[in-house]
């Protein structure tokens, strides 16, 4: 039993009292504070005692500050506790000396009270925030841990009610193989992770036809020919899971024979994966003392006789000789614990979360025998796609559907034929895949298109920075085979919810920016900027359009067409004004739309609330030499000089994303329209 320590907040260690009781006078009234007279002292107390902080004397008698820290880092209940040196010796190498010691920091003497109280305060809230930071970590880990079971239990079990023969094979499996590996002395660890590949050895079979499994009579050579195929869809399935070691091995490799005449590759003897030797022994127990339709289980004694000759030719020799042992002296799995397995996975399956996707995948790739793949990229394919999005969405996630194709492609088929087309598909494929996560959706819905869903992504910047880190991985791949600039990436995306709630409605608005980003120069990326339910019938390019038409029209603003009732207004007008005509300069207008998602208008103080909201985002991302201005109720115009419209585009980004950072109602959308705007000298 663990011993209950006294929590304090600093432990001062110090040889000198004058120095201990001039450190406590500062501290007491703030924390609690023990003192020591020694290293050694120190020592003995953290055995009594559980500090936020030590205050360590550098240079004592016996045992010094350096050595004190020493021991004190060797105790792992002890190594965490931020220590801060106590000095009177501020040289830059004896810095250097702490810092390379562990020391949090330091203090020189004599002590300034302030100096003192602000460096601990800053130290134990430090402390306090990496504590609750390790706590939920912890508690973030054995959820993971519970929620990943949980998943393999929910998968294991769909394995095995598609064979009605062999209910709670798999559960068995793990057990048996449990028990082997107990018995060879593996650590705890280790034993949990052969359990888990057990689970999990025969899920290549979700890819073979139920009507082959659950056949009454004979196999013939073809459907034979088809089992056979399990251990290596199993394979390719399990082949990125990193969450539990070798758990591919065992699947594809449990029904190789140590004499080498098993599949699917004839490996033998220590060429077979140490795991799946052992799977290979639990497998075979369960189908000699489980009943099958053409034959009942096998008494207790010939299943000893079986395993004893079937030794270095079907098993293992080492392995087959410790579990004739096992079997001599009792070993069996009772029918309760057949139940108890079953009954686990049944009443675990509802807290399945996340990880149920690892699921969803396998059933929809290799379900029923169907295969959701792409034959030539190896994505998945549109209908997957469709059904992973739209489940993501009904479990409330946010993200971002991108919609992209290839530029001028049908002029690289006519060119350089089709197998050079094939070629640059599959370049896309990869750069597309090297940079979505594991839990994005990334599917080709035909021809140059391709989609990827971002999964809980709604960061324009950042969004922004994957397109660029896909554009730049597919130029370089077509650098390396002598195509650059042959064909480049136009993409469109919407957002979800803003844009959408559904698979349908977000590719309809990604597929209207992808076609914007198309008739504006291509090889580029547009966000969806849809006309918000609050605003005008027009669209927000309206008015840009107006300005414009003045500005460059020669308009005289003294003609009173803006009657604009914002008295900054008519400022920004003149400003922008200059810009164009006298200095011919490059001017972005933005126009930012406030609009309402529940509803055909915004009440006037929701709509004022979030213009003020608005013009605060605006301020904190514009330049010194950028301007805006309220348009209208709905409607902020901001005018940027001298720069080109992929950086208006930032920008208009970056004031979005700061609006929805401060802003604290609801259901109100801001979208925008930008125009370029340029008068040649």
């Amino acid at each position: 039993m663990s011993k209950q320590l006294e929590q304090i907040d600093v432990l001062i260690v110090d040889d000198s009292a004058i120095n201990r009781k001039f450190a406590e006078r500062i501290l007491k009234d703030d924390y609690r504070v023990v003192c020591a007279d020694s290293g050694r002292q120190a020592l003995e107390y953290l055995e009594i005692y559980e500090p936020k902080l030590i205050l360590l004397d550098f240079r004592m008698p016996e045992m010094d500050g350096a050595e004190t820290m020493a021991k004190i880092r060797e105790n792992p209940a002890w190594e965490k506790i931020p220590v801060i040196i106590l000095t009177a010796d501020s040289a830059p190498e004896t810095e250097k000396e702490f810092f390379e010691l562990g020391a949090a920091d330091f203090i020189v003497k004599p002590f300034v009270p302030m100096t003192v109280k602000s460096r601990i305060g800053r130290m134990i809230e430090l402390y306090g925030l990496r504590v609750e930071l390790e706590d939920k970590l912890e508690e973030k880990s054995k959820l993971l841990e519970k929620v990943s079971l949980n998943s393999i239990l929910a998968i294991a079990n769909t394995i095995d009610a598609k064979d009605a023969y062999t209910s709670g094979h798999s559960v068995r499996v793990a057990k048996c193989s449990e028990e082997i590996a107990k018995r060879l002395g593996w650590s705890e660890e280790e034993v949990r992770n052969i359990y888990h590949i057990g689970l999990l050895h025969d899920i290549g079979k979700i890819g073979v036809p139920d009507s082959i499994l659950n056949k009454p009579s004979r196999l013939s050579d073809e459907e034979f020919v088809q089992i056979k195929k399990h251990p290596v869809i199993g394979g390719e399935i399990l082949k990125n899971i990193r969450m539990i070691p070798n758990v591919a091995d065992g699947a594809l490799y449990h029904h190789e024979r140590y004499d080498g005449k098993g599949y699917p590759f004839g490996l033998s003897g220590e060429d077979i994966p140490y795991c799946a030797r052992i799977i290979a022994i639990a497998d075979a127990y369960d189908a000699m003392t489980s009943n099958r339709i053409y034959r009942a289980k096998l008494p207790d004694l010939k299943v000893v006789n079986e395993f004893e000759r079937c030794s270095g030719t079907q098993f293992d020799p080492h392995l087959a000789h410790v579990f004739v042992g096992m079997l001599n002296e009792g070993f069996y799995l009772l029918p309760e614990t057949k139940r108890e397995g079953d009954n686990a996975v049944n009443e675990q399956w509802n807290i399945v979360d996340d990880n149920r996707t690892l699921l969803n995948r396998i059933l929809s790739e290799y379900g029923s025998g169907k295969n959701a793949l792409d034959s030539l990229t190896g994505l998945h394919n549109r209908g997957y796609g469709e059904k992973a999005i739209d489940e993501l969405l009904a479990e409330g996630h946010k993200g971002a559907l991108m919609i992209t194709d290839l530029d001028n492609f049908k002029n690289v088929n006519d060119t350089y034929g089709h197998l050079m087309g094939d070629k640059i598909l599959k370049l896309l494929a990869a750069a597309l895949s090297s940079n979505v996560a594991d839990k994005d959706v990334l599917c080709r819905l035909g021809g140059d298109e391709f989609v990827v869903f971002f999964t809980d992504d709604v960061d324009r910047e950042t969004l922004q920075e994957r397109v660029r880190h896909i554009m730049d991985a597919f130029a370089t791949s077509l650098a390396e085979i002598n195509f650059e600039n042959l064909t480049h990436i136009s993409a469109g995306i919407a957002l979800c919810p803003s844009d959408g709630k559904s698979f349908s409605a977000l590719y309809s608005n990604a597929d209207k920016a992808l076609y914007f980003v198309k008739k504006n120069g291509k090889n580029s990326c547009s966000f969806y900027q849809g006309t918000s339910i609050g605003a005008s019938n027009q669209k927000p390019g309206t008015d840009l359009d107006h300005i414009r038409h003045m500005l460059e029209g020669g308009m005289d603003e003294s003609r009173g067409l803006f009657k604009v009732p914002y008295e900054e207004f008519p400022n920004l007008y003149n400003y922008l004004s200059r810009c164009v005509k006298r200095k011919g300069q490059m001017v972005q207008t933005i126009l930012f739309t406030l609009g309402s998602e529940n509803q055909d208008y915004l009440d006037n103080s929701i709509c004022e609330d979030a213009m003020s909201t608005l013009e605060v985002a605006a301020a904190y991302s514009l330049r010194m030499v950028d301007v805006g201005s309220r348009y209208s109720s709905l409607q902020y115009i901001v005018v940027l000089v001298d720069t080109n419209i992929e950086n208006g585009r930032m920008v208009a980004d970056r004031v979005i994303n700061q609006f929805y950072k401060i802003y604290s109602g609801s259901s109100v959308t801001l979208s925008y329209d930008i125009q370029t705007m340029v008068v040649n000298a």
